[in-house]
């Protein structure tokens, strides 16, 4: 078996259609489907070819496997930020631009969080990928527990390619796809595919590091009652609750749950607290109805300074709540 088959075979090498999820010539029905598989993006004809769009789609653990084309050349951007996923897309045949600097041909890898990073992709006629979907929370959640703090957040903004043939990274994806073939329900919702996930994850996560320019050593696992704390406070984000309800909450006392932070997360749980609260405004800003207004959806999350907000929100997104809102319409 080879990455040219991936997805395409079963165990015995014979061709199956189990993960055929899409066999379309119609660019509204294409889009439904990456908007599911993928995340909402906007991808428009670079020719005047007429598209005869595959994707087969597997699960690897929490991860996402897919084997896409769109059967003519095609110019992607406006990947969505808010559904807080990236993408590790490799090349099977033709050839994909990448953020126009950056080319991969067949056996090559990019590997880009559009969550935290603006993209885009030009791909020829001949293009076709295996892809790696990943949500954001998930590879952060994962330099947590192997490194033992919080990855910087200019991190996540780094685009780079990386594997090629021969490459330990291909190998990994080689196995992935052969556990597809052979053993499909334990990658997609067993502890093989959750083990393979993490592994590709962490050899992600490496490649990020080398990159940003320091490779974290894997620390010691951070005390039970920090990840409770962090579960506590996705939970109940919206009501703000007091330290002192966090750290009741899980057992400890404010000053320990403040140095297990610090020490592990290197943050503080407001810190930690603030961007939950500001990522899920985002997200309801986003999916506001027709009548909803910024204020409307911050007096859902217990905001009543309008202005203080919108400084806040813009120096952490880099647009104001009003711009998000207006893009939220603009979809519907």
């Amino acid at each position: 078996m080879t990455l040219e088959n991936a997805l395409l075979v079963d165990g015995d090498g014979s061709p199956t259609d189990r993960h055929l999820v899409l066999e379309s010539r119609s660019w509204d029905e294409i889009r439904v489907n990456t908007d599911q598989v993928y995340m909402p993006f906007r991808a428009r004809p670079s020719g005047a070819g007429i598209p005869h769009s595959t994707n087969y789609t597997a699960g690897v653990g929490p991860f996402t496997l897919s084997r896409f084309r769109y059967g003519t050349g095609v110019d992607i951007e406006d990947f969505e930020p808010a559904a807080g996923r990236g993408i590790v897309l490799t090349s099977v045949a033709g050839r994909v631009r990448h953020r126009g600097d950056v080319v991969t041909a067949a056996g090559e890898t990019y590997a880009v969080d559009v969550s935290h990073c603006r993209y885009w992709l030009s791909a020829d006629p001949e293009h076709d990928q295996l892809n790696l979907t990943f949500r954001h929370q998930d590879l952060a959640d994962l330099h947590l527990r192997w490194f033992g703090t919080a990855a910087s957040p200019r991190l996540w903004e780094l685009a780079f390619g990386l594997g090629g043939p021969g490459s330990s990274w291909l190998a990994l994806l080689d196995y992935a796809a052969r556990g597809v073939a052979e053993l499909p329900e334990e990658m997609a919702d067993g502890a093989l595919g959750r083990r393979v996930a993490e592994l590709m994850g962490v050899h992600l996560l490496t490649e990020w590091s080398r990159r940003f320019g320091e490779v974290p050593d894997v620390a010691t696992p951070a005390p039970r009652y920090v990840g409770a704390a962090e579960a506590y406070l996705r939970e109940h984000a919206s009501a703000a609750p007091t330290l002192g309800e966090v750290a009741a909450a899980v057992g400890v006392s404010v000053r320990a749950l403040t140095l297990g932070f610090r020490r592990y997360r290197d943050r503080s749980p407001i810190a930690f607290l603030r961007d939950l609260r500001m990522d899920g405004v985002r997200a309801d800003l986003l999916d506001a109805g027709p009548d909803a207004t910024v204020s409307s959806v911050i007096a859902g999350w217990g905001y009543v300074n309008h202005g203080v907000f919108a400084r806040s929100y813009e120096q952490r997104f880099g647009e104001l709540p009003s711009v998000t809102l207006g893009r939220a319409s603009t979809r519907r």
